[in-house]
């Protein structure tokens, strides 16, 4: 379950062409609002124009403690 201020991964949407890392900071019905923390050098002037906060769809949005639980599933397969 995703909450406030969590750190999250997420898939590339149609405002930037690669995963990003970013912070929540809002919860809609479907979506969040991510402020951007890391991000691919070739989306930094997408990130500049849209002053760092990207809406994406939850479905697109993992957060760490679902990533590390799926990298170990990985390893140990």
């Amino acid at each position: 379950m995703i909450k406030i201020n969590d750190i999250v991964t997420c898939e590339p949407n149609g405002n930037l062409t690669c995963s990003f890392v970013g912070r929540v900071e809002h919860i809609y019905e479907r979506t969040v609002m991510v402020t951007v923390m890391d991000h691919h050098p070739s989306d930094r002037f997408k990130v500049a124009e849209l002053m760092g906060r990207v809406v994406v769809a939850k479905s697109k949005v993992k957060t760490q403690a679902e990533t590390a639980v799926q990298k170990r599933q990985v390893a140990e397969a």
